[in-house]
């Protein structure tokens, strides 16, 4: 019944479309011609679908998939992808993924863990990095291009350095540096960069909701393109 109800859903939405395509060109209104992008950034898997709360922010560029939860103050930058296709992925508080990071999950985990992806508090997932089916503990640095192989546990406070590669089902524990190809024990974080990672997600949250503003509510966009579409029609007929 669930499966039966899902697809008449996506036949109401094309038949929908169908009926506003029809309506415009009776109307002499092309707007629907324009080329805009088509780039979905909260993507449905059957029953599972993203939750984000009123204060969070997804980039118009990013992707997120399925069983994904954002909590409060959280931002997905510029060509992030969060994909819970296969598994769960939490997001939590003023926790944030930026540009062109990967966060994926698996289907079962070889080493014993939860195949999810599990991110804490004021957690930064770095550029470009990759995250893998692994839990990462609150307050965290996940550096620029940095590997978090499947099954792995980052403990609370430590920072794993730009391009470092942690092998799958590793245990880094807390407060600790890691980095390098594979990544290795360095030194202590201080308690002068514990703080600033803290800070830092905050900074990156007041960042994200300038970003925010930018950017229409999807239940509100279409009031502002038949706006658009009255004015062409006004200077077409002077």
């Amino acid at each position: 019944m669930r499966r039966a109800l899902h697809l008449f859903g996506i036949a109401a939405r094309e038949t929908g479309q169908a009926l506003d395509k029809a309506g415009h060109r009776i109307q002499n209104k092309y707007i629907f011609e324009e080329k805009l992008s088509k780039h979905r950034t909260l993507v449905n898997l059957f029953n599972e679908h993203p939750e984000c709360s009123i204060d969070s922010w997804v980039a118009p560029s990013a992707t997120v998939i399925g069983e994904v939860d954002l909590c409060n103050c959280t931002s997905v930058w510029y060509n992030s992808v969060l994909r819970g296709d296969l598994n769960g992925i939490r997001l939590g508080t003023y926790s944030h993924v930026l540009d062109r990071a990967v966060l994926l999950t698996g289907k079962d985990n070889p080493y014993g863990l939860s195949p999810s992806v599990q991110i804490g508090d004021h957690v930064i997932i770095g550029h470009g990095a990759i995250v893998h089916a692994s839990k990462i503990n609150r307050e965290c640095y996940i550096g620029t291009g940095a590997v978090i192989g499947e099954g792995s546990v980052i403990g609370e406070g430590s920072i794993i350095g730009a391009g470092a590669v942690v092998l799958p089902g590793t245990n880094v524990p807390a407060g600790q540096y890691w980095t390098g190809n594979p990544a290795q024990f360095v030194r202590d974080v201080s308690k002068d960069e514990r703080e600033y990672v803290s800070h830092m997600a905050v900074t990156v949250y007041r960042n994200s909701l300038r970003h925010k503003e930018e950017f229409l509510p999807y239940s509100t966009a279409y009031i502002d393109l038949e706006a658009l579409g009255d004015r062409a029609s006004k200077l077409e007929k002077k």
